[in-house]
């Protein structure tokens, strides 16, 4: 399947450094050198799995119609003993999506020391206002000049967290090939945007960020629950493990993990300590492997479930070297 180019980390690091995304807050410890994207690990170190998106119509939460290969994505894991580097990178593909050009791509770095933890986060995301199948059908062919983006960007340290979240619009035919131009787009919005408070005392030990809470409780099979921070908010997340030899088989067969390999099933979910809706996904991974998933599924909307089916085994980002997971 022919997919637009990524990101590549070397282009979002070159923006980050000459546009200053993400800014460095200014409540910090006197002294205290703030956690920046250039202390990235190693890219020798980095893991990537790449996906193939499929989407489903759900309607009273019965599928009635299936369309694969609507879009593609990728994710990778990086870590060295100081640092560990997160991101996930999702979008459509519009001539196989009827016309809708969606992304969303979240990145954390995160410094492991406990006793000094920090983490910084950058995430962009197309604004889809649709909220029923009606209105996604409207929206589908449609010849839209501009597209909303919603940019953010954080910091969280003990005892601190800042955040600042920014909208634009941007030229409805840019696609995530043009992911430099619209980073540099997101910069110019969040640099006039107002830091947001956070929504709880965030006093006490640092907690992570999602990516980085997510990849804890699967490295930690006798955990089922963390809290972590975004967006100023404190979440909930908990972790179902089941064994999963039916997908252990497929998996098996696509040569995406070794013979005598074993696969797991997470079910998640996440909630609002504050209140609100509880949201639920599910992830497959390869049992006592770095846990990038080989399978991710969630739903967006109502009428909307989303499959990310890994397409090929994971990878080093080193040159010339591969690897399974």
């Amino acid at each position: 399947m022919n997919s637009p180019s990524r990101l590549t980390r070397r282009v979002f690091f070159r923006i980050c450094g000459a546009a200053g995304l993400v800014r460095a807050f200014p409540r910090r410890a006197a002294g205290a050198e703030p956690l920046r994207w250039e202390a990235q690990p190693d890219p020798a170190s980095g893991f990537t799995r790449t996906y193939r998106a499929d989407a489903q119509i759900v309607l009273l939460s019965v599928p009635v119609l299936r369309r694969p290969g609507v879009g593609a994505g990728t994710a990778t894991w990086s870590e060295n003993v100081q640092f560990r580097l997160l991101d996930f990178n999702g979008y459509s593909i519009p001539e196989r999506a009827a016309g809708l050009n969606r992304l969303g791509f979240v990145r954390e770095l995160t410094r492991k020391d406990a006793a000094a933890m920090e983490s910084i986060y950058f995430g962009l995301m197309t604004s889809s206002p649709e909220e029923s199948a009606a209105e996604a059908k409207k929206a589908l062919h449609q010849q839209a000049r501009d597209q909303l983006y919603t940019a953010i960007e954080g910091r969280v340290t003990p005892g601190d967290v800042e955040t600042a979240t920014a909208h634009f619009t941007a030229p409805a035919r840019l696609t995530v090939a043009e992911h430099p131009e619209l980073l540099a787009m997101a910069h110019r919005a969040l640099s006039s945007a107002p830091r947001k408070s956070p929504e709880f005392d965030p006093r006490g030990a640092a907690q992570p960020t999602f990516l980085q809470a997510l990849a804890k409780l699967l490295e930690e099979p006798s955990r089922d629950h963390i809290r972590y921070i975004y967006n100023a908010r404190l979440y909930d997340l908990w972790l179902r493990r089941y064994p999963d030899s039916k997908a252990a088989a497929y998996f098996r067969g696509k040569h995406l993990i070794g013979q005598e390999s074993a696969v797991v099933r997470a079910e998640g979910r996440l909630r609002r300590e504050a209140g609100g809706k509880e949201t639920t996904f599910q992830v497959w991974v390869e049992e006592g492997a770095r846990p990038l998933p080989l399978r991710i599924e969630y739903q967006p909307k109502s009428y909307l479930r989303l499959t990310f089916e890994a397409d090929e085994a994971s990878h080093s980002t080193a040159a010339g070297h591969t690897s399974a997971s």
